[in-house]
């Protein structure tokens, strides 16, 4: 056989996928079909299945488990290459290789040493994150802690025609940062303020923008006039192009939310709305990285030296793209200067900015300076960095070597317990470490930060909810979630502290939000062994348990994405 004949062994371990790089909405508009990738995965397998994921196609209304995509010994899953575009988009498991593909290929963005540097541990705990591409006939698409996994549902869209939410990446990744977030801060899942609920939605938001300009067909269509400026309104900035056009009835209106918004926290007061909350931080990020985008292609275009349009598109490119990442590593790596709970924006901004100090000490590219501008443009108070409070900590721990002394649960407790006075922790409040845990992240200039040694704690204090406007809550203890994320370098140099206190304030603050949530009927009761109230009904967002005069506040995932009254 001659060699131009002779075929090549498939490599080992190289899985091909298909998968919508945005929505079908958007395919049929702007010709961005599904795309072709080559993947390394050595325990990927039918279903599929792979390191991080694994899908289970079944659906709760019919009462079926669908028949699993299959792998073939080539790397490609049965079936699936002799389909294109409309065909293969009604395919159910082209939909189940879609829904994994791109959850396996965020997170390993996510992981990356230029984002978090470190893997992603599930709320619930298991290996893998569960997949359910047909879970039902609904407008929606939630995750549930409860069965550790994304539930995407079908409903009828335009001319009656099936939007399948497991088609649309931007709803995909959202959910999925839903996920990511409660496996990193699974405190930020207990009902504390509008603004941590608000941070889920933002995070969310984040994740869908950073993983779209990862596939540089998508990149490509925000860029391909090579405009010295991004516009506002783009395949990328508009959220879930398909499922808001479909919700709404005009197909013009292709977002579910625009990260191009001015929303600012002085046009919240008053508002407990997560989704309103959540364009303030969702705008900070599109803001960013319009500013790194126009720095990167101005450096680009005087580099080049050329004005042709493909040069300029060629520089257009290159700058999304460095940009891309570089927002994502500034608004993510902060994810670890965060408190474990109750975090607001101001505890999200003041860990953006140090997280941002410690990788890059010299602000050659002024995106320091760029994000003052932008908090306090959207009116999110800035606290001065306490250089005096981290020296005189520093000096206390001198002796300490914390990389050795902290290294488990049990070990982080004792130490947190000696030194209760230096980190500000009442010595009343009964500590549980949460985590402890090791980073290694890089820049992509190849720049190595220190590694992080964080530890991570909880308490909790009771609030008395009392009179008529907590409903049946009336009379109960509602806990208001503490604790602190402590961060250190692995020689033992303490680098930040998080700390989220019992005031006053916050006590006041949690007991307008839970009396919120009954006079908006946006909360059920639920039965417990010795509860009152009924089961949940209607269009409740929140379930309370009261057992032994303590309540529980839990989030109903199905709910998560809908507005009062029932609006999604």
């Amino acid at each position: 056989m001659s060699m131009a004949t002779k075929k090549q062994a498939p490599k080992k371990d190289v899985v091909h996928v298909k998968f919508l790089p945005k929505d079908p909405l958007v395919a049929r508009r702007d010709g961005l079909w599904p795309l072709d990738r080559a993947m390394v995965y050595p325990t990927a397998g039918s279903g599929p299945c792979g390191p991080h994921a694994v899908v289970v196609d079944y659906n709760a209304d019919l009462d079926v488990r669908f028949a699993p995509a299959r792998l073939q010994r080539n790397g490609s899953f049965a079936g699936l290459a002799r389909l294109s575009r409309e065909k293969l988009l009604a395919d159910f498991h082209f939909h189940q290789v879609n829904v994994w593909a791109i959850v396996e290929r965020t997170l390993e963005k996510i992981e990356h040493i230029h984002l978090l540097g470190r893997a992603i541990p599930w709320a619930n705990r298991d290996g893998r994150l569960l997949l359910l591409p047909h879970a039902g006939y609904s407008e929606n698409a939630f995750y549930d802690r409860g069965t550790g996994g994304i539930h995407f549902f079908y409903f009828e869209g335009f001319e009656g025609k099936p939007v399948f939410t497991c088609l649309s990446h931007d709803i995909i990744t959202h959910e999925l940062g839903h996920a990511v977030l409660d496996g990193l801060k699974p405190g930020y899942n207990e009902v504390s303020s509008p603004e941590t609920a608000g941070f889920h939605e933002y995070f969310g938001d984040a994740v869908a923008m950073m993983a779209s300009l990862s596939t540089r067909e998508t990149a490509f269509q925000v860029v391909k006039d090579a405009p010295e400026k991004l516009d506002a309104h783009n395949v990328v900035s508009a959220i879930a192009s398909e499922f808001g056009a479909a919700l709404r009835g005009l197909p013009d209106e292709d977002y579910l939310r625009g990260a191009w918004n001015q929303r600012t926290m002085e046009s919240l007061v008053g508002t407990f709305e997560e989704h309103d909350w959540s364009e303030v931080l969702t705008g900070i990020y599109y803001d960013l990285l319009q500013y790194l985008y126009r720095r990167f292609y101005k450096d680009n275009l005087q580099r080049g030296g050329e004005t042709a349009l493909n040069k300029r598109q060629g520089y257009a490119m290159g700058a999304l793209m460095q940009a891309a990442t570089s927002t994502a590593g500034v608004m993510f790596r902060a994810i670890d200067y965060c408190p474990p709970v109750d975090l607001r924006y101001a505890d999200y901004a003041e860990a953006v900015l140090r997280a941002q100090e410690v990788a890059y000490p010299v602000d050659d590219l002024g995106i320091r300076a760029q994000l003052v501008k932008l908090f306090t443009a959207r009116g999110i108070p800035l606290r001065k960095p306490d250089e005096k409070t981290r020296d005189a900590i520093q000096r206390a721990l001198r002796a300490e070597s914390v990389a050795e002394t902290a290294t488990t649960p049990a070990d982080a407790y004792r130490f947190l317990d000696l030194h209760r006075a230096v980190f500000g922790i009442p010595y009343e409040a009964n500590l549980a470490v949460n985590a402890v845990y090791r980073t290694n992240k890089h820049t992509p200039s190849g720049y190595r930060p220190p590694k992080e040694h964080i530890v991570e704690f909880t308490w909790s204090e009771d609030v008395a909810l009392e009179g008529k406007r907590f409903g049946a809550l009336d009379g109960t203890m509602l806990p208001l979630w503490c604790g602190g994320t402590l961060v250190f370098d692995t020689n033992s140099n303490f680098l930040h502290r998080a700390m989220v206190l019992p005031t006053e304030q916050r006590k006041r603050e949690l007991k307008a939000y839970a009396a919120y949530l009954v006079e908006a009927g946006e909360l059920a009761m639920a039965p417990d062994i010795n509860g009152n109230g009924a089961p949940s009904t209607g269009h409740a967002r929140v379930r309370a348990t009261v057992a032994n005069g303590r309540v529980s506040l839990c989030r109903i995932a199905a709910m998560r994405h809908a507005r009062g009254g029932g609006e999604a």
